[in-house]
């Protein structure tokens, strides 16, 4: 019996070790705010670069609590000035991990623009549809109605583009569905 407890011991002196560092860790994560944190937003340094594309006429942009049926949302702005609002989506490309991407709207529905902030689209592929600007400055200036007519897929790269179009008519939506909880009309 001595003997089987001398072999045992250090596998067990080595998981009573690990449960107790774990427990530890666990405790400082959620006391150190981490998982907050990580749902919390953007800093105000990235919604300013963000919304130089999606939303330029605003100051500023503030986090609104707003629920939506949409799974895809993660997040609404409000921009401080009163211009408008933007949703952050995820958005299904090429790469199932998605894209992440700011779609901002003036107060009547009209898209001011987007700013992709997050992809992992093929190099040299999709990566060019969103590097392109010109591509992307097409959505300024849309209406849901003019969506489908006023953007095509990029030749090579189309399922880059039909997924930041597909984000765009979700984001029409969620404005349609929050703008007046957002912005009060």
């Amino acid at each position: 019996m001595r003997k089987t407890w001398e072999l045992i011991r250090p596998t067990f002196v080595l998981v009573v070790v690990c449960a107790v560092i774990s427990g530890l860790l666990a405790l400082t994560y959620n006391l150190a705010g981490v998982a907050e944190l990580a749902n919390a937003g953007y800093s105000e340094e990235q919604l300013a670069e963000y919304a130089a594309s999606a939303l330029p006429q605003a100051d500023r942009l503030e986090q609104v609590e707003a629920e939506s049926e949409n799974p895809d949302l993660k997040f609404v702005y409000k921009a401080a000035n009163g211009v408008g609002m933007a949703v952050v989506l995820n958005v299904k490309g090429y790469d199932s991990t998605r894209m992440v991407i700011m779609y901002g709207f003036d107060p009547e529905g009209v898209m001011q623009g987007l700013s992709v902030i997050s992809d992992n689209e093929t190099p040299g592929i999709g990566k060019k549809v969103i590097a392109d600007t010109e591509y992307l400055a097409q959505y300024a200036g849309l209406t849901e109605a003019d969506l489908n007519s006023a953007v095509d897929a990029v030749s090579g790269a189309t399922k880059t583009s039909d997924g930041i179009r597909t984000g765009a008519r979700a984001a029409f939506e969620v404005f349609a569905e929050l703008s007046g909880e957002v912005l009060g009309s």
